[in-house]
């Protein structure tokens, strides 16, 4: 059975061979009229999706398909991409003073970046370079040209990613060589001289007092300062007195930037963030230079363009709901699902004027390896089962002094943040665990991420446990490979095999000790190390295995670190210079000659 299907203007003309059972479905659409003199039916445009849901629906039921031939001037789910920005202006940058981390370079595409940023003249625009371009560094640069040529005195950089906050307070760190520092909003000092990050009262008392750690004694907030989205939704009677006080900021000339990571993450229109988002804006006008920033290609799901179209002034259309009429097509019942996108052209040409976007292909002077540092911070079951084991470990402290090898004992410390339920069996893995899990759930976003951009990924843990965990909820979405000692040789054969040759396995997961070693994986480009090894040799094995001879493209390294954990304090230890010459031998820690190192390893003590 076949349906022609027509843009007549504000409707659609339903054409067919009669059939009864045609005839019923057409007649479900509200709406409809029948033309007799031509004998087919007319639909409302918009009530197309609820034609093709019912078109499905019946398939679903029935196992018979209808043929539905849709011809329109919407450009009904046409996959358009964005272009990417060729038109660079030539501009002079010799007075912006670029900052980069010793020994590293301002690379090419990023000086554009500075000459089509400073042609904006203070002006909002959308940051779209691909992912492991630098967008981090060029907002930094930028951010601090306009500190010294507008004088702007604060930019607030706003993570739709709860644990970016960390990278960006790194980054920052790291590119201005110390010279300046992020400060994350509602970070508060402990007695031990460890940082604790408070929720979101916290947050506004650093914007009202204008000083770091809620006290007055402290420095004043820095340049730069960082907040997770959440935080904007903090509610307090009918008010939202961080949207209130961000506001009073941007209008009074503090606020001079405002930077938003991932935009295209827990920031829809129909949320209570992305809702205050837009409150913020509008309540603040142009005061400040807004720039939201993804490496995503957003031009295929035009919700997630409402937000920073209206940030940036390039949105055209009044309301999220006009807005979605003009770009979805709906159905279902109620007319709520959306089932297809249409008008795409038309949304791309909103994007391409307001945006910058390179992609690394086009990228010749990249690095070849590029490395990411994810952090995350346990959820508050994990913390509090964290400080339960970590308790017990100083309680016998003597006995992993003398143990033959004292780093393993810090193994249920390091399980804790990757797969608490090996501790703690009362913890089940079901739909529900996620909650429990900070690390394994970024590690779910990083994986939708790269698979969305049609690449492959293979996962690193030290432990099969961890690896098993992650296999529910991945192999539940998305084609997997496994790669662990615990499978015969035949069975890591085959899976080696279909990730290689079969383009729809996406994920490869396996442990260090059996997949880190003499395989080429060069089918993928990504890395994400669940949990690092203990040296660094160990892990520059397992990023060859991605990055040899047939590699094309740059490598994304992607490690996931819980903060205020051993985590955190082994990766400083061994995978930065502050631990190198002192405490390493032969590539290990060695805690049997400094026991000061546990003390370390287990408290986070001052190096």
């Amino acid at each position: 059975m076949k349906m022609n299907v027509i843009q007549d203007g504000a409707f659609y003309n339903v054409i067919f061979p009669y059939h009864p059972l045609l005839v019923s479905i057409v007649k479900n659409v509200s709406g409809r009229i029948y033309v007799p003199e031509k004998k087919y039916w007319k639909i409302p445009a918009e009530k197309l999706g609820f034609l093709e849901r019912m078109v499905q629906d019946y398939y679903n039921q029935t196992g018979v398909a209808i043929d539905l031939q849709i011809v329109s001037n919407e450009s009904i789910n046409e996959n358009d991409s964005i272009d990417t920005t060729t038109e660079i202006p030539d501009i002079d940058i010799s007075d912006i003073d670029l900052y980069v981390e010793s020994g590293s370079t301002v690379y090419s595409h990023q000086l554009d970046f500075l000459r089509y940023a400073k042609a904006k003249h203070g002006k909002s625009f959308m940051l779209c370079d691909d992912c492991g371009l630098g967008k981090t560094l060029e907002i930094m640069n930028l951010a601090l040209y306009r500190k010294k040529v507008d004088v702007i005195k604060h930019c607030l950089i706003i993570c739709c990613v709860n644990s970016a906050k960390f990278s960006w307070q790194d980054d920052i760190a790291k590119h201005t060589n110390g010279q300046y520092e992020g400060y994350i909003l509602g970070s508060r000092r402990k007695r031990s001289g460890e940082i604790k990050y408070e929720g979101s009262a916290a947050k506004l008392e650093d914007l009202e007092s204008m000083h770091m750690y809620g006290d007055m004694e402290s420095p004043e907030l820095p340049f730069f300062i960082i907040m997770n989205i959440e935080a904007i939704q903090y509610k307090s009677g009918k008010k939202y007195p961080i949207v209130e006080r961000l506001c009073a900021m941007i209008q009074s000339g503090d606020i001079g930037i405002v930077a938003l990571d991932e935009i295209h993450r827990n920031a829809s229109a129909k949320s209570t963030q992305g809702k205050c988002l837009l409150k913020l804006k509008k309540k603040s006008g142009n005061a400040a230079q807004w720039i939201p920033m993804t490496g995503t290609p957003i031009v295929n799901k035009p919700t997630d363009c409402f937000i920073p179209l209206s940030l940036v002034n390039a949105c055209t259309y009044e309301s999220f709901y006009v807005f979605q009429k003009a770009f979805c097509i709906f159905g279902g019942y109620g007319d709520h699902d959306i089932l297809g996108y249409k008008n795409i052209p038309i949304l791309k040409s909103l994007l391409q004027g307001n945006m910058i976007r390179r992609l690394k292909e086009d990228v010749l002077d990249l690095p070849d390896k590029i490395h990411f540092i994810e952090y995350v911070e346990n959820t508050q079951y994990q913390a509090k089962l964290y400080e339960q084991v970590k308790n017990g470990l100083l309680d016998h402290k003597g006995r992993i002094l003398t143990a033959s090898n004292p780093l393993s004992e810090l193994l249920r410390l390091r399980q804790v943040n990757g797969a608490p339920e090996i501790i703690d069996e009362t913890l089940v893995v079901d739909n529900t665990y996620l909650k429990y899990n900070s690390k394994i759930k970024r590690v779910l976003e990083l994986i939708e991420e790269i698979v969305d951009r049609g690449e492959k990924v293979v996962i690193f843990s030290n432990w099969v446990e961890t690896l098993k965990t992650l296999y529910r909820f991945v192999a539940s979405k998305w084609k997997t490979a496994c790669f662990t000692g615990t499978m015969d040789d035949e069975s890591k054969a085959k899976h080696k095999r279909v990730f290689i040759n079969n383009p729809e396995y996406k994920v490869m997961i396996g442990t260090v000790g059996a997949l880190g070693t003499n395989h080429t994986l060069t089918v993928a480009n990504n890395i994400i190390f669940i949990d690092e090894p203990w040296n660094q040799a160990t892990k520059q094995q397992c990023e060859d295995r991605i990055h040899r001879i047939g590699s094309t493209v740059p490598a994304n390294i992607y490690t996931i670190i819980t903060k205020n954990t051993v985590d955190e304090y082994v990766h400083n230890l061994v995978f930065t210079k502050e631990g190198m010459s002192k405490y390493i031998v032969d590539d290990k820690l060695d805690i049997r000659k400094h026991p000061e190192l546990l003390d370390i390893l287990l408290g986070g003590v001052s190096i």
